[in-house]
């Protein structure tokens, strides 16, 4: 569905659509509307007499005023954290404590902002206990549907040892290539184990960042 962007130009029209679904005649109520009101933005201010006068006993014009509000909140409403990475320690920790008495293999995207904030956090693969077939396009998928500046991307190994494999450390190689080329970095790859982790930055691993050193805290200022 195509989102139309209200704007005082159309807004006579798109209330009207919106009457129409609520089952009014919205030609006359599209009017009413207006005549109480004078515009959308001019909502914001009316008393609740005026509200209530408007509604005038009708549960659709309720729901009218009620959408409105809500797509005020929505466009104001802040993006939810669901935390904030400083360094590769501190994240390696959590991520223990999430991942490593799983019994399948799982991967794990989170997506950061520009400030190293976790906007969006997201299982891509659960396999067997053998194998957990992976696609770079589905986790980078993630990443731009949430507009992510950065990526971390982790997994346990249910056997409970956390040094990577081969086919792990060509994968996480593979990221961090898709990731230069996408403008999205791979922050950092973490392979969980039941006591430990593994971190491809900690491990000096991470594909363009040699000189990097595995102790700096992850945030920039």
């Amino acid at each position: 569905m195509q989102r139309q962007k209200m704007t005082i130009h159309n807004e006579r029209q798109l209330v009207g659509q919106v009457l129409k679904s609520l089952g009014l005649p919205h030609i006359t109520e599209s009017e009413r509307f207006f005549q109480y009101f004078h515009s959308v933005a001019n909502l914001r201010y009316a008393s609740h007499r005026q509200c209530r006068a408007y509604v005038g006993g009708r549960a659709q014009r309720r729901s009218l005023l009620t959408a409105i509000d809500l797509g005020r909140w929505v466009q104001q409403a802040p993006r939810p954290i669901l935390g904030e990475v400083t360094a590769s320690s501190q994240l390696g920790q959590a991520l223990m404590d999430d991942l490593r008495y799983l019994q399948q293999e799982r991967v794990e995207v989170l997506a950061l902002d520009a400030k190293h904030r976790i906007i969006a956090r997201q299982t891509v693969f659960q396999g067997t206990l053998d194998s957990c077939p992976v696609h770079p396009r589905e986790i980078f998928q993630l990443a731009v549907m949430n507009g992510a500046a950065a990526i971390v991307v982790a997994h346990n190994h249910p056997s409970g040892l956390p040094q990577p494999s081969p086919n792990d450390l060509s994968f996480m190689r593979r990221l961090a290539d898709c990731g230069r080329l996408m403008g999205i970095p791979l922050l950092d790859g973490f392979v969980v184990g039941i006591h430990s982790y593994f971190s491809l930055r900690e491990a000096g691993q991470l594909p363009g960042n040699g000189e990097e050193n595995a102790t700096e805290p992850l945030k920039t200022d």
